[in-house]
């Protein structure tokens, strides 16, 4: 990197970095689902599921997941159907639908993860832990400048 103005500046082939590394990864991803008849969203959709630990809307899901409000109603139609996942309408407030992992969705759901856990472990290998903090902390930082970029427009 070279420095102009006091700011580290990225190399030229860093996009095509950040690309490969993303282009890496989602085919992983896709690869892992595929097999059980998922997409990557509706992994996703699921994942999160299981992260929350708890029962969810798709309002919150949307909060979550870079997705908009319709694509999520689409996702979670389809992964109901798949027995994936379970709606519940709320006693007090019938236009409220909760969603939860059915037990199959949460098998499946952490058989993927494990999965991906083993592909990590053999991305990261030879990686020190120092470094892989500090790659996140900047990842970290680059997506709060995005986010920041994105409030200013």
């Amino acid at each position: 990197m070279q420095s102009q103005g006091g700011q580290a500046r990225p190399t030229a082939d860093f996009e095509a970095y950040v690309s490969s590394l993303v282009n890496a990864t989602d085919k992983r991803i896709t690869e892992e689902v595929t097999p059980y008849d998922l997409t990557p969203l509706e992994f996703s959709l699921l994942r999160t599921c299981m992260e929350r630990g708890e029962e969810v809307t798709a309002t919150q899901l949307v909060q979550i997941l870079p997705i908009d409000s319709s694509r999520i109603s689409r996702l979670v139609t389809s992964v109901v159907d798949k027995g994936l996942l379970l709606r519940r309408r709320l006693s007090s407030d019938r236009r409220v639908v909760m969603l939860r992992l059915s037990e199959e969705g949460r098998e499946l759901t952490s058989i993927i993860v494990d999965n991906l856990r083993r592909y990590n472990a053999q991305l990261t290998q030879g990686i020190s832990e120092t470094d892989l903090r500090v790659f996140e902390s900047v990842i970290q930082e680059m997506l709060a400048n995005d986010a920041a970029m994105k409030r200013a427009t």
